[in-house]
């Protein structure tokens, strides 16, 4: 997951839906859902907002 979305973050913020990285990563929706959590409670990635399809966006602290 965080070398998913490290391209993303070092160029601004990541904007990935939990369906899209599932699909790209094979990793089933639960499995990203509860990384993404992880990469949050660790203090990895911050939020940032929202897109307007509701797509938590992902900053670097």
């Amino acid at each position: 997951m965080a070398a998913y979305l490290a391209p993303a973050l070092l160029h601004g913020g990541a904007t990935y839906r939990v369906e899209e990285i599932s699909a790209d990563t094979g990793l089933s929706h639960k499995r990203v859902h509860d990384s993404l959590d992880l990469l949050f409670e660790r203090g990895c990635v911050r939020h940032a907002g929202h897109t307007p399809d509701g797509s938590p966006i992902c900053v670097l602290p």
